[in-house]
């Protein structure tokens, strides 16, 4: 599987709106995405009209508000790219509205070029070959971070909500509850893992609105706190018993 994926090549779109200077891409094609630039979410709707692309760079630079808008409108597919959006502020708590808004990471100016890779190759590690054929359940788990109830996915897809849960339990056989935190957790356990990133910022980058919820989540169904769970793995990764 993991050969699989290494061997794949995504299409990146690269930047909409970019409000920053030029940076060297050239580490981005090396690990595996192609790359094409367009001035604004116009000319990107455009753009995903006639071909399919994995992820899109969103600057939201120049206007936090206006840049929400524009990813609202990217996301707007049954199928739709993965945003990654850039922004001059490292606030948390514009970083969680991103994110709920629709997109999959949030980075702050300035962008190193570094980070980026990492979450290209974080965002192809969580992609799977074996993409759920229900669209309302492959919505669900490629936007867990960003989906806060049912209701929402309902009228996406313009169903019920007892429609979407029917969907959700046919397909995984879980509730639509237990199948967001199924996908919020599994990035969860990749980030403790794999990241510095603390307890917090987890929780926020996958979907919980507070550290104690998704502890509490967590702990619900790995019997470890993140704190442990973390811990944990990194012994087992060292070799310490």
């Amino acid at each position: 599987m993991r050969d699989r994926v290494n061997q794949r090549r995504d299409n990146l779109l690269l930047w909409v709106g970019r409000q920053g200077g030029e940076i060297d891409t050239a580490p981005i094609t090396a690990s595996g995405y192609t790359v094409r630039e367009v001035a604004c979410s116009r000319q990107a709707q455009a753009a995903l009209a006639k071909d399919r692309f994995d992820v899109i760079l969103l600057d939201l630079s120049a206007s936090h508000a206006v840049g929400l808008q524009s990813l609202r409108r990217l996301t707007e597919h049954d199928y739709p790219p993965d945003v990654i959006a850039v922004n001059g502020d490292p606030c948390i708590e514009k970083a969680v509205q991103t994110v709920k808004a629709g997109a999959w990471d949030y980075l702050p100016r300035p962008l190193c070029v570094k980070t980026l890779v990492d979450r290209l190759v974080e965002h192809r590690h969580h992609s799977s070959d074996n993409i759920p054929a229900d669209p309302v359940v492959h919505f669900v788990c490629e936007h867990a971070a960003a989906i806060g109830t049912r209701a929402e996915v309902a009228q996406r897809f313009g169903l019920s909500p007892d429609t979407v849960s029917s969907r959700v339990r046919c397909a995984t056989g879980k509730t639509f509850t237990e199948f967001l935190h199924a996908c919020r957790l599994q990035q969860a356990r990749y980030l403790l893992e794999s990241t510095a990133l603390n307890v917090s910022q987890v929780a926020a980058r996958v979907g919980f609105s507070t550290s104690q919820h998704f502890a509490r989540i967590f702990r619900r169904y790995t019997g470890l706190s993140p704190a442990r769970y973390r811990l944990q793995r990194r012994a087992k990764k060292n070799g310490v018993q």
